[in-house]
């Protein structure tokens, strides 16, 4: 199949968003070791960056905010807080992790969340997307991957 041009910049836009992502978690992961470390408790390190994290995306983002929000049907109000509050407990265990383990164990199995987002999507949006076999290997890999990263500290 032939992407158009408009297909293939949306693929690259998402591509480099994706590894946008994976430097900012990298970084935000190791900053968070030094916090944890040397100035605040994991639960106080968590909650002020989330605190900073909210202030500075409604600053960047609030127009779209004001103008999409309403737009979301009520019964998916839901949904969003869910998925906020999922974000919210995994800065929290994350911030609670380093600050009893490495940043070179914590930060891979950490890593481990699209295996999750794999195993969800395979269950409940069947027909939104498709898991396919090469997504399925590929998680297996990371899996292996974070384990031979986890259990090779000898």
């Amino acid at each position: 199949m032939r992407l158009s041009d408009t297909q293939r910049r949306q693929m690259l836009l998402g591509y480099g968003a994706s590894v946008a992502s994976a430097l900012s978690y990298g970084a935000g992961t190791f900053v968070s070791r030094i916090i944890v470390t040397d100035y605040a408790s994991p639960m106080a390190g968590a909650a002020l960056s989330l605190m900073f994290g909210l202030a500075i995306m409604s600053a960047v983002f609030y127009r779209d905010a004001i103008s999409d929000l309403p737009m979301a049907p009520r019964r998916e109000w839901g949904s969003i807080a869910l998925s906020g509050l999922a974000s919210a407990w995994g800065v929290s265990f994350m911030f609670l992790a380093l600050s009893r383990a490495s940043v070179v164990l914590v930060s891979p199995l950490v890593s481990t969340y699209p295996l999750v987002s794999i195993l969800l999507t395979h269950l409940f949006l069947k027909r939104l997307e498709r898991v396919t076999m090469p997504t399925i290997v590929g998680g297996v890999l990371v899996a292996a991957g974070v384990a031979l990263v986890a259990f090779g500290r000898g």
